[in-house]
């Protein structure tokens, strides 16, 4: 089984974005289930969206304490502590425009400049796509293409092409040891 945390705040479409990783693993033969958590329903709230990805029958529904991958959608929200709950020798990707100052233990890091790419592409409110491509780049545990189609079909050839654009600009900070 394999886990992912999607971090962002209310607005950035982290819920889509789970959704649409949940939906491409679904395509490629695999098990999955994603499932929000958030308090306050309002924007720029944390949210937090959970997602399973197994080869096999998925019967737990609790929320993740550990992950093997997670996905921040900005440097800030790297306060919350969600490098602790990815497992040692798992991946973090951060939307930040610059390599982000974090100690992350014995994780795999990236960047990749999320904001800047839809800003470029003119699909400002396309930022989980990009989350999404840099985080896809990273794990390989779907194709990028599936993800791409699914966002192509749901939103537009132009959004894929954030979902492309990322990731090929995602950077790698630190390798795990």
């Amino acid at each position: 089984m394999f886990e992912v945390i999607l971090l962002g705040r209310g607005g950035q479409g982290v819920v889509t974005a789970g959704r649409i990783l949940a939906e491409a693993a679904l395509d490629t033969g695999y098990y999955a289930q994603s499932f929000p958590e958030f308090g306050p329903e309002r924007s720029g709230a944390p949210v937090r969206t959970y997602v399973r990805i197994s080869d096999q029958p998925l019967t737990l529904r609790a929320p993740m304490d550990q992950a093997d991958h997670a996905i921040v959608f900005e440097a800030r929200l790297l306060r919350t502590g969600i490098a602790g709950q990815v497992r040692g020798g798992g991946t973090l990707v951060v939307g930040s425009s610059s390599p982000p100052e974090l100690d992350g233990g014995n994780l795999n890091i990236y960047y990749v400049d999320a904001a800047g790419i839809v800003e470029e592409l003119g699909r400002p409110r396309s930022l989980n796509l990009a989350m999404l491509g840099a985080s896809c780049a990273v794990t390989q545990i779907v194709p990028l293409e599936t993800i791409a189609r699914i966002v192509a079909a749901r939103f537009g050839e132009k959004d894929a092409d954030v979902v492309r654009l990322a990731s090929r600009r995602v950077v790698m900070v630190k390798h795990a040891t």
